[in-house]
C-alpha cells in the first residue's frame, strides 16, 4: 500500500483546498468519507485504488 500512497501525493483535509490546487484535468479522490482528499491524474485512478476504497469526489469525466 505504501507505493499507492506515493502515487497519491499530499493529503488535503478540506475539499475546498484540494479544489484550489487541482487542475481541470485532475481528479479529487477520498477513501475515508471526506476526511482527507488527494489530487490524482486520471491515469492514477486505477481499479486497484477503487478496490482499496478510494472514490472520486469530482474531476474530469
Amino acid at each position: 500500500m505504501s507505493s499507492i500512497l506515493n502515487q497519491l501525493g499530499p493529503k488535503y483535509f478540506a475539499l475546498d483546498a484540494a479544489r484550489v490546487d487541482a487542475s481541470p484535468t485532475e481528479v479529487i479522490i477520498t477513501n475515508d468519507e471526506g476526511n482527507t482528499y488527494y489530487i490524482v491524474t486520471p491515469d492514477v485512478l486505477t481499479e486497484e485504488l477503487l478496490e482499496l476504497g478510494f472514490k472520486k469526489v469530482e474531476g474530469e469525466e
